[in-house]
């Protein structure tokens, strides 16, 4: 071959591979491109064939339920629980300081224009109706706030006994919420919803077993179900001595832890359920 020819061959031969690298490597690289979408394709339409659990409602509630036995859910619960409790608080301190200042304004009112004795009782009256309103109404918006919060406590206590006796805080927030539950309710004149919360009261602790504004609530609560009782037709005899009997346990209790047995106190109250207690007694002998 003559030296020209050779020159001419191996120049060819270089063009012809530019050529094919300029020309074909876009085809390989979105060939490449083509085939790796393809796998990503493939990779959503698998992950969709999955479960679709965001608007799962569990028809049984079994499973869902052991979270509960969890400490991170009862720590949850008590702090959604003194998150109300403080809610409840705060409408009874803000109708207090409202109250303080109603009081205060009127007290420094001269009222000079009231000629009449009358007229001063019906200012005071409209006063004292308009303070009752605004207790009224906090009272009512405090005792959902704490209802709330007992129904939460009672979801820990159902579920997580190890809870209620690790956390330090827990019993001394269960004492302070049923105190103020039920002397909320209490002046609401709500004396039934009083009487179980009271009861668990009692049974927290020696502290609370002793205490007497617990017996003393508890003889109201039971002495009014014990005269709504009488007056329901469809009441028996027996639940309306039931009530009597824990009314008069409850009264001697409270002189007892106030007075001792042996103050004449006591012994006067005693003498006070005894009489009571014949009453019931003298009926029964008539059925």
């Amino acid at each position: 071959m003559k030296p020209g020819t050779a020159i001419t061959s191996v120049v060819t031969a270089i063009i012809i591979a530019v050529f094919s690298v300029v020309c074909l490597a876009p085809i390989d690289a979105h060939a490449q491109q083509k085939k790796d979408d393809k796998d990503k394709t493939a990779e959503v339409k698998d992950d969709k064939m999955g479960w679709k659990t965001r608007d799962y409602r569990p028809y049984i509630k079994a499973f869902d339920d052991l979270q509960k036995l969890s400490m991170e859910f009862a720590e949850k619960n008590l702090q959604l629980a003194i998150n109300e409790y403080d809610k409840g608080m705060d409408a009874l301190d803000d109708m207090e300081n409202e109250v303080a200042k109603i009081e205060s304004k009127e007290g420094k009112k001269k009222n000079l224009n009231e000629r009449w004795h009358w007229q001063e009782i019906d200012r005071k009256n409209q006063t004292k109706r308009y303070i009752g309103r605004i207790k009224y109404s906090a009272k009512v918006k405090s005792v959902t706030n704490f209802t709330r919060a007992i129904n939460l406590i009672d979801t820990i206590e159902n579920s997580n006994k190890k809870f209620i006796t690790e956390n330090k805080n827990y019993k001394i927030f269960k004492i302070k919420l049923f105190q103020v539950y039920v002397s909320t309710q209490y002046d609401l004149q709500n004396f039934k919803p009083c009487i179980p919360v009271l009861e668990r009261y009692l049974s927290i602790d020696e502290n609370t077993k002793t205490d007497i504004w617990a017996y003393r609530y508890l003889a109201s609560c039971y002495g009014f179900m014990e005269n709504v009782l009488a007056k329901y037709k469809k009441a028996t005899e027996d639940e309306i001595i039931d009530y009597k009997q824990k009314k008069n346990t409850s009264l001697l209790k409270a002189a007892e832890l106030k007075y001792t047995v042996e103050s004449p106190q006591y012994k006067h109250l005693k003498d006070i359920v005894e009489r009571d207690e014949m009453k019931s007694e003298s009926l029964n002998d008539f059925r």
